[in-house]
């Protein structure tokens, strides 16, 4: 009886959509409550994508004498899996009314979304016939349709590259895939000849409104992935009025407030930036041509600005040491420093690079602490050894092996004009300290080398006027502070360089 009961309600379901299909053929335009009601698709589809894969797992799961007792449950989990696939079904068809969605994508969704609930209701009928074979092989099979139904929905919502844009070479080459293209730099190096369109304009619709507006998903019926599209316009009419920036809408919806329910990019995604916003001005009051030069159309002073910068980028002050790829420090390291004395803490969040301090007064630094030290070399960017002592017997050597260092502290330390040599390869190093060293003028022609150095404490050493003189020539940006406080002082110099001074 309860067979019976499963099948007859199985074929009401399947009538379902199709009733309603037809109904919705009969109008000649939708009404906005179908257009609401679709829009609850995206929320109601995880509900079958959950059931009918749990009811897969349960039905491998039940093959395992412990948990044999799952079997029992599995014809109602895929039911309620099959009950919400149509439910999926219709919500997705409201959806695709509103003509956002089109082309071979939303096709193929469509029909491997009905695929996998056909699969499924053909499973749980031979389930309840107890077919066991066949079944399963139905059950496999709306798997299968579900994954590749639930990934053509990520195309259409955030673009056919969205779930492999990020995936490491290695696994496409597993998955037969080509490997990442090699991503290419966007400065351009001729602006006169840059076409104001292709090289300044169309990059920022790229990256900030063609997933919601091409082939595949088109809001609002408007397209700007091809030029045409932008003339065309979309439900609200032309997205621009050649020379006239301020009645377009598409200069009007990029400058909403963030929290308007038109704003574009919409809420949830980075808006676009001041400079972006002004380009695009300034393309749509030349005409909105698509193919004039720079040469060819007027340029305000604060656009040249603009474009001086997408010629010649300003310099990041961050060092591109932090940019480097290496694998973060492990637990088990970073508790032997902290045991042995050290304090140990990242840089920033989510950096796999380490400052790294010595608080014990009084007490040397021996071989099993270097060692430790030695173990995380790769990692510390900031090391601070000031005042510290080494064991009888032990030099500053061990620092040869520290590449990634920015920042060194050896300020009140026995290093000598010998030990110098091994920072030869600390080509990163920004700041040293080496107030009240011993180091001399021998060590001028190592510190030469370091042309990423731009900050270095003098004081009380052995290095003379003479020396510090050869030391600023070959490196003019650098920054010596040696006997008193440099004229320029209190705007170069940080807090932390004060601080250092007057712990003298």
């Amino acid at each position: 009886m309860r067979k019976k009961f499963y099948i007859l309600l199985l074929l009401q379901i399947i009538s379902i959509p199709l009733l309603f299909a037809q109904g919705m053929d009969a109008a000649e335009e939708p009404s906005d409550l179908w257009l609401f009601i679709g829009r609850f698709h995206p929320l109601i589809v995880h509900l079958p994508i959950g059931f009918i894969l749990l009811a897969f797992l349960m039905e491998l799961m039940a093959k395992i004498p412990r948990f044999r007792h799952l079997e029992q449950s599995v014809s109602f989990v895929l039911f309620l899996g099959i009950l919400t696939s149509v439910g999926a079904a219709v919500f997705g068809y409201l959806l695709s009314l509103s003509g956002e969605y089109q082309g071979s994508t939303l096709d193929w969704h469509l029909w491997l979304g009905l695929s996998t609930l056909a699969f499924a209701i053909i499973a749980l009928v031979l389930k309840l016939k107890q077919v066991d074979t066949a079944y399963f092989t139905f059950l496999s099979a709306s798997v299968i349709c579900l994954t590749f139904t639930g990934h053509l929905g990520g195309n259409l919502t955030h673009g056919s590259e969205y779930l492999v844009r990020y995936m490491p070479n290695g696994l496409r080459a597993m998955a037969g895939m080509p490997p990442k293209p090699v991503k290419k730099s966007a400065q351009i190096t001729n602006l006169e000849e840059a076409i104001v369109f292709d090289d300044l304009i169309k990059p920022i619709m790229d990256n900030n409104c063609e997933s919601c507006h091409n082939a595949e998903k088109t809001k609002g019926d408007l397209r700007l992935d091809i030029k045409e599209g932008y003339l065309k316009g979309g439900e609200n009419g032309p997205s621009l009025v050649p020379g006239q920036p301020a009645h377009s809408e598409l200069i009007k919806r990029v400058k909403l407030s963030k929290d308007h329910e038109d704003v574009m990019p919409p809420e949830g995604k980075k808006p676009l930036s001041k400079d972006e916003i002004a380009l695009l001005e300034w393309w749509i009051t030349n005409e909105a041509s698509f193919d004039k030069k720079v040469a060819e159309v007027e340029v305000t002073s604060d656009i040249k600005e603009i474009l001086d910068e997408l010629v010649n980028p300003k310099k990041s002050n961050l060092s591109p040491v932090y940019a480097m790829e290496i694998n973060p420090p492990s637990e088990k390291e970073i508790e032997k420093l902290q045991d042995l004395g050290f304090s140990v803490s990242p840089i920033a969040a989510q950096s796999p690079f380490i400052q790294v301090s010595y608080l014990v007064s009084g007490v040397a630094l021996d071989n099993e602490k270097i060692k430790a030290l030695g173990k995380v070399a790769d990692q510390i960017a900031w090391l601070n050894l000031g005042k510290a002592e080494l064991q009888e017997g032990l030099n500053f050597n061990f620092l040869k092996d520290f590449k990634h260092l920015t920042k060194l502290h050896l300020e009140k330390t026995s290093i000598t004009d010998a030990d110098i040599k091994s920072l030869a390869k600390a080509e990163w190093l920004e700041y040293l300290n080496l107030y009240n060293t011993k180091v001399s003028d021998k060590s001028i022609e190592q510190l030469k080398g370091l042309k990423r150095l731009r900050k270095i404490y003098l004081w009380e050493t052995q290095v003379s006027e003479i020396g510090r003189e050869n030391l600023q020539k070959a490196i003019p940006e650098i920054l010596i502070i040696a006997a008193g406080l440099p004229k320029n002082f209190e705007t170069k110099a940080t807090l932390e360089d004060s601080t250092a001074i007057a712990a003298k």
